[in-house]
């Protein structure tokens, strides 16, 4: 019997955790985020907008219409080396519904290093909200 509650009992913790992150997943409305950058125009050296597309789409796949600058926030976890910090100059709904695109530059007057940058992407919409990550390399 011993035996069989220690197997038991983990299996029964296990459970109800998984259960307990479903309901608040449930609760806090999960948006699913999808993300991509784009230095088309930005280089090292200039202080030109980098692009980031986002995809956002509710828990079930209805694109997420109507967002602006105020729901997304933009964080270089990885810059390049003697990169900066962005701020997000311009947010655009796209063509489609659900997209997005976001433009960034670095802050105050600093400019693009040449190298690999990764972004964090948040989006919060009242109790909706969701994060990916994107990558550029700035050449």
């Amino acid at each position: 019997m011993k035996i069989m509650s220690r197997i038991l009992l983990p299996v029964v913790l296990l459970a109800a955790m998984l259960m307990s992150t479903v309901s608040n997943a449930a609760a806090g409305e999960l948006l699913i985020v999808s993300a991509l950058s784009e230095d088309s125009i930005a280089a090292p050296g200039n202080r030109q907008p980098n692009y980031i597309v986002v995809s956002v789409t509710t828990a079930d796949g209805t694109p997420l219409t109507g967002l602006t600058s105020a729901n997304f926030k933009v964080d270089p976890m990885i810059v390049a080396p003697g990169g900066s910090l962005v701020n997000i100059t311009d947010v655009r709904s796209g063509r489609l519904p659900g997209f997005y695109l976001i433009q960034t530059v670095p802050i105050r007057t600093e400019t693009w290093k040449a190298g690999d940058y990764l972004f964090a992407v948040s989006v919060i919409q009242g109790m909706k909200h969701g994060q990916a990550l994107a990558r550029v390399t700035m050449n």
